[in-house]
């Protein structure tokens, strides 16, 4: 049941109309579909024998299943025995075939009929009136192809109902071969608001094509046995993509897709319209279209200085770009957001747009804020330096009896100051990191700072043009070192 298939076509062996088919595929993002196919057939009361052709070559064998509402499903084969030299010679056997070979002095063809003995591979054992060819010079040709054939994989079902008449059929497997992906375009508007475009990507490597279905595609990991849900999880993942098909309708002319619905804590988005899927196919389809997103530029500059027992320093140490925005309703945007690439894109002097870096975001639920660095300002850069190191005090600590090298706890004070140059012609808001050791503290700062993460301190200010910026704090902090005495 390796199969990545699903334009289906049930046609009942025993039927003579036609039947059509409904298929929906819901994408996720671990080389994983879900396919669904929904047809109508009439039975007749008692056994039939149901085939989905084109079933999808790289069907997950283990999830396959069919339901309907009366049907018991006695016995589901999958077949998938192609076409080609070897499979027309083994069907044949036995039967009767033509031959042809070519008259080496006349060039005229040498048409004759033998019985296919066996074959060997693509080498025919052939009977004719005269004898049994083991090497044959020529071609064997085939009347027909014989049933048991398929130039595509079939799925095929014995179906027991108690009533005759039109029924709905449904099958329901795992493939792989698919995958999709978010990507996101933010254009900025002015310096408050930028425009946020989404397009989601999906891949089509599945051998398959598709014409003419309902594609969703699934945010977040859903956990996997060897690419094969567990009975009951896959049950119930199929029943929650059936009961959502009528909740999400988006109008005919709207090329984005609608608000995503929740399902067992993943997200899914519906395609607003039925799509077709060719094999080797990257189609994009617009999910999100947010023209006026509130957001915070600035300069982000994490200084690598460290208070120990000497001096040291940085410079030209180039602020991080970085774009600040809140996914929420009333900052123009409020959607779950899929994790993806998103690209920053900004107009120069001439209003002409051009790329100014790009990121990855992971999945982002509404409320959850996003920090996205974009590069690095090229007017903007920093030095800092430990001017000086005082010591404040000096204590032996008790010594274990066997060292001869004494603990020591000292305590200095550190004078620091950190200068930021803006070449540019704009202002440009900086923060400041500064990390400090656990038992450090801040004694003076010629600007209040603000917690960070863990053991960092903040500093947020704003640098004008052509005049540089300089903080200046003075730090204590208390180290505990051994000094063994020189001989």
């Amino acid at each position: 049941m390796n199969s990545k298939y699903t334009a289906l076509s049930l046609a009942c062996a025993l039927l003579s109309q036609n039947v059509l088919a409904d298929t929906e595929i819901t994408i996720y993002n671990q080389d994983l579909a879900l396919i669904k196919t929904e047809q109508k057939a009439t039975l007749d009361a008692g056994q039939n024998e149901v085939i989905f052709k084109d079933a999808a070559e790289t069907m997950l064998p283990d999830s396959a299943f069919i339901f309907g509402n009366g049907i018991k499903i006695i016995e589901q084969n999958y077949d998938y025995a192609g076409i080609d030299t070897a499979t027309l010679l083994t069907a044949n056997i036995g039967k009767t075939v033509k031959t042809v070979r070519i008259n080496e002095k006349t060039g005229e063809n040498i048409f004759e009929t033998a019985t296919l003995v066996a074959a060997n591979g693509f080498t025919p054992v052939l009977k004719f009136d005269y004898g049994i060819e083991t090497n044959f010079p020529g071609r064997v040709i085939f009347d027909n192809i014989p049933q048991s054939l398929n130039p595509s994989p079939v799925f095929k079902a014995k179906a027991q109902t108690a009533t005759a008449g039109e029924k709905s059929l449904n099958l329901v497997y795992l493939a792989s071969g698919f995958s999709w992906s978010a990507n996101y375009v933010a254009k900025i508007n002015n310096d408050e608001t930028l425009s946020l475009l989404g397009r989601v990507s999906i891949n089509n490597n599945s051998g398959s094509s598709f014409r003419d279905i309902s594609a969703s595609v699934i945010a977040g990991d859903v956990n996997t046995v060897s690419q094969v849900l567990a009975p009951r999880m896959f049950k119930r993942a199929m029943m929650n993509t059936m009961a959502m098909g009528a909740v999400e309708e988006v109008a005919s002319d709207s090329a984005v897709i609608s608000a995503p619905s929740s399902v067992g804590g993943y997200y899914v988005y519906k395609m607003p319209e039925k799509i077709s899927l060719k094999n080797g196919q990257i189609k994009q389809i617009s999910f999100i279209d947010a023209p006026n997103v509130k957001y915070k530029k600035h300069g982000r500059i994490t200084s690598p200085l460290y208070f120990a027992e000497a001096k040291n320093s940085f410079k030209d140490l180039h602020p991080e770009v970085i774009y600040n925005f809140t996914n929420q309703t009333e900052d123009g945007l409020g959607l779950p957001l899929p994790k993806g690439k998103i690209s920053f894109y900004d107009k120069d002097k001439e209003n002409a747009l051009q790329f100014v870096g790009e990121n990855t975001i992971n999945d982002t639920a509404v409320g959850q804020h996003l920090t996205l660095q974009a590069g690095r300002f090229f007017d903007v850069f920093a030095k800092g330096q430990i001017n000086s190191i005082q010591k404040q005090s000096e204590r032996e600590l008790k010594t274990a009896a066997n060292t001869s090298c004494p603990l020591f706890e000292t305590t200095y004070i550190y004078d620091v100051t950190f200068e930021i140059t803006n070449n540019g012609d704009k202002e440009t808001s900086i923060i400041l990191k500064q990390n400090l050791p656990a038992k450090a503290e801040i004694l003076t700062e010629s600007l209040k700072s603000t917690a960070g993460d863990n053991t960092e301190r903040e500093w947020r200010f704003s640098v004008a043009p052509k005049v540089p910026y300089t903080l200046k704090i003075s730090v204590k902090n208390t180290l505990n070192a051994r000094r063994c005495p020189e001989h």
